[in-house]
């Protein structure tokens, strides 16, 4: 609209040199003058006919306190050169912008107070930017009145239901859902919340200190029940070649008949050389020794 102010102005001064030239002796360049200016301010109304929507964009038009109930989509648009034009975002966005993160101090099921590092990503439906512009205003006042409400309430929300040992569970991704719920909850159908990302969860002194503890404990017992099992599958193999000894013992018992050990004593005896000594087993158990080779 501001434009076309501009372009109005430019066509009554562009009518005023064309009404001086009347009175002067040589009206011609004066008259001639008024005509450009007119028609540079003709130009000036005529590019205000047009807008142009960028990709990812919606326009809203308003014209004296009235929004059209229809959003201009991507493209070129013939619109009323005296209305305004408002541009609203239809992509991804992340709250806050630019990478950073929204602190926000919650309490748990206990009454334990946790200070959470929380974004999201959400997105605004082109169809329902009118409506949104009508109720709220523009893009930025979405994010100031409705976008950071509807996280801090719904991380809040969230996290009440939610033991400080929930909180601190490997799973987080459970926690971000049931935050995501409530922020969507809380923000209705102004915007549509896609995900949350909790970056860091920071409690009190004494509860890290209790957190940490636990889990020093768990790693002890852990270590416990696994030389527990070293030792029991030590016993095990133990047991395992005790038997197997045994049952050797046995083999070899059975096998060891006078016949066998009368066969085995004649084989050594030829396997022996000169100068070896040898003790015969008599029947009367008193052994008789013999030197290979010599002349006893």
């Amino acid at each position: 609209m501001g434009l076309m102010i501009v372009a109005v102005i430019v066509i009554l001064i562009g009518a005023a040199l064309r009404g001086a030239a009347v009175s002067q002796k040589r009206p011609g360049a004066t008259r001639l003058a008024g005509y450009g200016v007119m028609g540079l301010g003709l130009l000036l109304a005529l590019s205000n006919t047009v807008t142009l929507v960028d990709v990812g964009e919606v326009g809203v038009e308003h014209f004296l306190g009235r929004v059209k109930p229809a959003a201009h989509t991507q493209g070129p648009h013939i619109v009323n050169p005296f209305a305004t034009i408002t541009k609203m975002s239809i992509r991804e966005q992340a709250f806050p912008n630019d990478g950073g993160v929204e602190r926000i101090e919650a309490q748990t099921a206990e009454q334990l107070n946790v200070t959470m590092e929380v974004s999201i990503l959400y997105r605004i439906d082109g169809n329902n930017a009118p409506n949104l512009y009508q109720r709220i205003g523009t893009e930025n006042q979405i994010k100031s009145r409705i976008v950071l409400n509807a996280v801090r309430n719904g991380v809040r929300d969230a996290t009440a239901t939610k033991s400080i040992n929930e909180i601190f569970s490997p799973n987080r991704r459970e926690l971000a859902e049931d935050m995501r719920r409530e922020i969507q909850a809380k923000a209705g159908d102004r915007i549509e919340v896609l995900d949350v990302f909790v970056r860091d969860i920071q409690a009190p002194e004494r509860v890290r200190t209790a957190i940490e503890e636990k889990l020093q404990r768990e790693q002890q017992v852990a270590a416990e029940e696994f030389q527990t099992q070293i030792i029991q599958e030590r016993a095990k193999q133990q047991a395992e070649e005790a038997k197997g000894i045994a049952e050797a013992q046995t083999i070899i018992s059975a096998g060891l008949t006078p016949e066998y050990l009368t066969f085995f004593y004649i084989q050594q005896l030829s396997e022996l050389g000169e100068g070896n000594v040898v003790y015969v087993p008599t029947e009367g158990g008193i052994p008789l020794i013999r030197n290979l080779g010599g002349n006893r």
